[in-house]
């Protein structure tokens, strides 16, 4: 994160706004005392006029540097009279409008202030100690969503304020012109944006407060009761008595994921099944694959977790980290959704957040980094320092085989073949063939970090070097040949029904995959069909074409009267030099106005860019540019309209060739791999798009031509 970005941000620019307020509160003092003046002079004027119209009622007098008749300065001043009480209100409006710009823009860089020196202290104390790190994290999360909307709406009150006072301030006594009309209208209606988003933002506070609430966790497996898996209970809660650890109120096994203990409310699909407190989950394969002592040691490091000062970390902070985390996401989505101004107002609070996660980040990583180590260190003194090092490498080696294992299988689920029959047993079947495979560790295998839902676990090579064993005799140990029947003989002991739970499982696996499978060839059948047929876009500039070309004649025409002027009018003689540059800089223009006038005319109908579902049409390029090449699509308004296309890597690249003038052509950077379309704009039978729907378009052409492949490699 950018410090000095977000100081400016939060707090110069808001400082900068006051500042201006308070130059607008002098403007609207001088504005007052202009009035009073004003009000002084017509005083004393009216009954000086009103004598002389008495006098003479056809004299003229002189009214601030013209001569008017003495009833029509009288009229005027009637006029000006009845304007003075307007212009007083107006000038109060200001007075008021500029004090609440000093005011609001104020407040705003205070709450800047406060935010980061108060996180810079907070992210500071956290890293004392894990209960300063939630007890600071706790309240920061708490004052975040209010510190959130009070600056967006601060800051566009501010800007609303500003808006409303440049618009006021066009107002004069008099009549207004339209241009002055016009840009008061440009300010309220801006003023009136900056409202509607303040008015967003408070609806949606209470959403936001919500989104600090801990959501349910999402699980995938089968919820076991101790009638059910009535050895697997016995266990885990003998390990949690030798511990001191609360034990868990509910275990859950799956076949996929691994071992973890969560505090947070959950639910466990498909049955939908709600679980509050405590819950172990268990991958149903390792209480095959690891010994007692292996699992032993992997249960008891997770159920450390609710030994001691542990369990309110483990209960209270890692839900509360994940909602800050969820509720600045859903904010991210809020800006992207917005207008472009809108998420300017709302940039700032945004990455203030950002500042805050990343303020605690060092503290989260150190105390959770420390607290698995001291988990480790629990689970070994269960089962002894070498069978918690044989655990975590074998984790690590069956992992890897594991996947592709279940992969495979859940592949065939979803594309039957006639060869290989379905299995109704997946964790029968991954056993036995996981005893024909050789177990291997990379040469990295000690700097894996193992996957963990909440925390961010050391590597396994500090995990070693803590539980002091050598990494050879832990590998030794990890990598031992799997014994199907031993594995299976071994998981069935824990449950009373291992075979029911055991197909349950399968079926739960197989139709969850089927259902995303299915939902995936859905949406990549919508994204195919979202694009029928050809489209053709041109630049379609012929009306501007036409009117630069007749204006470039009309130019050519000036200029050369211009330069042939000396010899028409002799008078003009003197003047020959300046006439003649005058002249021939006006021909010059004209004929590159005339230039870009015909040749937008002979562009306006050709194709810039043919759309077909396979290919990319360019009218320089000697070969369509399959679809298949392109990498990404990207659009740059300025000076007309730039289309990019990026090649994919290992695209050859295509070969460009002449075309006449006026032929709309794409220029090639090699270097960056880049095909570039300059145009002033790109239409459909002559109607303009507009840059979003461009790129859309575009974008929908090269997602539906991927959507195809990917379909037709399915089905091959």
């Amino acid at each position: 994160m950018n410090a000095l970005k977000l100081i400016f941000l939060l707090i110069i620019f808001p400082l900068l706004l006051a500042i201006g307020g308070a130059w607008e509160l002098q403007r609207a003092a001088e504005g007052a005392l202009e009035v009073a003046s004003f009000d002084v002079d017509l005083a004393s004027a009216k009954p000086q006029l009103q004598a002389i119209a008495a006098k003479n009622p056809r004299a003229t007098v002189d009214l601030g540097g013209e001569k008017v008749g003495v009833q029509l300065a009288l009229s005027r001043v009637a006029t000006v009279e009845a304007e003075i009480g307007t212009a007083r209100a107006v000038n109060s409006a200001l007075n008021l409008l500029a004090k609440w710009v000093i005011g609001f823009g104020s407040l705003a860089a205070l709450i800047g202030i406060v935010a980061l020196a108060g996180t810079q202290w907070a992210g500071a104390r956290a890293q004392q100690s894990r209960e300063k790190l939630l007890q600071v994290f706790s309240l920061g999360s708490r004052l975040l969503p209010y510190v959130l909307v009070s600056h967006v709406v601060a800051m566009a009150a501010t800007v609303a304020l500003v808006l409303s006072y440049e618009g006021l301030a066009m107002w004069h006594i008099g009549r207004l012109s339209k241009g002055e009309f016009k840009m008061m209208m440009v300010a309220a209606i801006i003023a009136a944006v900056c409202m509607y988003s303040i008015w967003l933002l408070l609806k949606q506070l209470g959403s936001m407060l919500a989104m600090f609430e801990p959501t349910p966790m999402p699980m995938f497996g089968r919820v076991v009761t101790p009638q059910q898996a009535p050895q697997l209970w016995r266990y885990v809660g003998e390990l949690a008595d030798r511990l001191g650890a609360l034990p868990p109120d509910h275990i859950v096994v799956s076949l996929a994921e691994g071992f973890y203990v969560t505090s947070s409310d959950a639910v466990v699909l498909p049955a939908d099944t709600a679980l509050h407190g405590r819950t172990l989950h268990v991958p149903l394969l390792y209480l095959g694959l690891l010994s007692r002592e292996e699992m032993g040691a992997v249960i008891g490091h997770e159920l450390a977790h609710f030994v001691g000062e542990d369990t309110e970390y483990s209960m209270r902070f890692v839900p509360i980290y994940d909602g800050v985390s969820r509720s600045l996401g859903a904010l991210a989505t809020s800006m992207l959704d917005s207008d472009a101004f809108q998420a300017r107002l709302m940039q700032p609070s945004f990455l203030f957040g950002v500042f805050f996660l990343e303020r605690f980040d060092h503290a989260v990583n150190h105390w959770s980094r420390e607290r698995e180590l001291l988990a480790d260190a629990a689970g070994a003194r269960l089962v002894g320092n070498v069978a918690a090092a044989s655990a975590l490498m074998r984790v690590s080696a069956i992992d890897p085989q594991v996947d592709n294992l279940l992969r495979a299988h859940l592949d065939l689920a979803v594309a039957p073949a006639q060869d290989r029959p379905l299995v109704d047993d997946l964790p029968g079947a991954i056993i036995h063939e996981l005893q024909t495979c050789e177990l291997q560790l990379p040469p990295e295998a000690l700097d894996v970090h193992l996957p963990h839902p909440t925390d961010s676990h050391p590597s396994n090579g500090e995990r070693m070097a803590a539980l002091q064993v050598a990494p050879d005799t832990a590998i030794n140990s990890g990598t031992r040949t799997v014994d199907a029947q031993a594995a299976c003989t071994s998981l069935d002991s824990y449950f009373a029904e291992p075979m029911l739970l055991r197909e349950q499982l399968t079926r739960d696996l197989v139709a969850q995959m089927v259902s995303h499978d299915t939902a995936y060839a859905e949406a990549l059948k919508s994204q195919v069909e979202a694009v029928k047929g050809e489209q053709r876009l041109h630049e379609g500039g012929r009306v501007r074409g036409t009117i630069a070309s007749v204006l470039s004649v009309v130019f050519l025409a000036i200029g050369l009267v211009l330069a042939c002027l000396p010899w028409i009018v002799p008078a003009k003689a003197e003047k020959s030099t300046l006439l003649l540059t005058t002249g021939f800089g006006l021909a010059g223009l004209a004929l590159g106005l005339l230039w870009f006038g015909v040749r937008l005319v002979k562009r306006a109908p050709q194709t810039a860019l043919g759309l077909t579902p396979e290919h990319f049409v360019f009218a320089n390029l000697a070969q369509p540019l399959p679809i298949e090449h392109i990498a990404d699509v990207a659009l740059q308004i300025g000076h007309g309209t730039l289309v990019t296309v990026t090649l994919t890597p290992d695209a050859p690249l295509p070969e460009l060739r002449k075309t006449a003038f006026g032929v709309p052509d794409v220029k090639l950077n090699q270097k960056k791999r880049l095909l570039m379309l300059q145009v002033v704009q790109l239409c459909i039978e002559n109607k303009q798009l507009k840059p979003q729907a461009l790129l859309e378009l575009m974008t929908d052409y090269v997602n539906a031509a991927h959507a195809r492949q990917v379909l037709q490699e399915r089905q091959g």
